[in-house]
């Protein structure tokens, strides 16, 4: 079988310097020495060299964009737009902060809410917060959102859960990133948030621990939401092979592009996948039942994953929760009922890039049809 992911995670042997140093410390959470040397590493090598104490580490990429949304303060049941194009991580973050999510179609070349988008779904919806979502690690126009936000003065924090890799940063804009196995950079379980100055960042850190201020106060309360010492030796260890990762999921993706120009495959990627690595390989077939393709394959020993599909908001446990900015999601419809993500990870190797590519395209041959998306109304 070639599995759809598996984890690109760190051998024993690279962890062992970092844990030892866990056991000289006798620091295993709490904001340990580990956990400001990951972060560190993280501004300086992933994050373009922002000052690390506008970062935050947390429990999860989830917990990030609950946090970076308390953070700004917003009365209860306020609007937050997203995409309708998401992983209920998203909303289920909105809905856990005591916020409205809000749900809108997407851009159809790039598959994500632009802030033009976002304009247009301003004044009817009343929204009072954007979150725009890096799908499948495609980094947002941080340039875009900024003026954005200069222009409405809405706050804007981008659920780039995926795109640790491959995202810019604005000042003015918070950002939620993802740690999780699946992940380009993956710890195992953790997040990142990085805010607009050190000041908001300080904040949710201590939301992150129950709300303590020095002297063991609480003034506002929190959660418990802290990255272990050992979370961030894995970090660590996955910094050390940092370029590693990069080149192999590089050298993935330039192969499958050589096999499907090869056999003039008729699918469609995002828009800009030339300019960044996917963290997962996501394609659009024309006039294909992806539901059927995905059987198929599975039949024959390949994995794939029907990602954001269907949309988040034909979830039952959301029914009552999200709010439809507008009647149309003609194209995240049909990018949901039609895509798949192929096998995209660090331990592919060459012939299962290739057999993944000749199954897809002897099923492609064997049998196209033309079949309506599901419209959750």
């Amino acid at each position: 079988m070639i599995s759809y992911y598996v984890p690109d995670m760190p051998s024993t042997e690279r962890l062992i310097p970092y844990l030892k140093e866990i056991d000289e410390n006798h620091w295993y959470s709490n904001y340990g020495p580990l956990y400001h040397k990951f972060k560190q590493r993280l501004s300086n090598e992933c994050l373009s060299g922002i000052a690390p104490e506008r970062l935050t580490l947390v429990s999860s990429g989830t917990s990030a964009i609950e946090l970076a949304l308390r953070n700004l303060g917003l009365k209860p049941g306020s609007k937050v737009l997203t995409s309708s194009f998401t992983f209920p991580a998203t909303v289920e973050a909105i809905i856990n902060a005591d916020l409205k999510p809000v749900v809108c179609d997407i851009d159809q070349d790039s598959w994500l809410l632009t802030p033009e988008i976002a304009e247009r779904n301003l004044v009817q919806n009343d929204i009072t917060v954007v979150v725009p979502v890096a799908a499948f690690g495609m980094p947002v126009s941080s340039e875009g959102w900024a003026r954005f936000h200069e222009r409405t003065g809405l706050p804007v924090v981008v659920d780039s859960a995926p795109a640790i890799l491959n995202q810019s940063i604005d000042d003015n804009l918070y950002y939620a990133f993802s740690l999780h196995a699946t992940k380009p950079i993956g710890v195992g379980e953790g997040g990142v948030i990085v805010c607009p100055d050190k000041s908001k960042a300080e904040a949710i850190r201590k939301m992150a621990n129950f709300g303590f201020e020095p002297g063991r106060t609480i003034i506002n309360t929190g959660t418990n939401a802290k990255i272990s010492e050992y979370h961030c030796a894995v970090g660590l260890a996955q910094m050390d092979r940092l370029a590693a990762i990069k080149q192999k999921r590089s050298d993935n993706l330039e192969m499958y592009v050589t096999q499907f120009r090869r056999h003039n495959i008729k699918i469609r990627m995002q828009a800009g996948i030339d300019t960044f690595v996917p963290a997962s390989l996501y394609v659009v077939f024309e006039r294909v039942d992806a539901g059927e393709l995905f059987e198929q394959l599975l039949g024959n020993g390949v994995e794939t994953r029907r990602i954001y599909w269907p949309l988040i908001q034909c979830f039952p446990a959301f029914k009552d929760e999200i709010i439809f900015a507008s009647l149309n999601f003609k194209r995240a419809e049909e990018v949901s009922s039609r895509g798949l993500a192929l096998p995209f990870h660090g331990h592919l190797t060459q012939s299962d890039i290739g057999k993944t590519v000749e199954l897809v395209v002897r099923n492609l041959a064997a049998k196209a049809v033309s079949k309506p998306s599901i419209n959750c109304r």
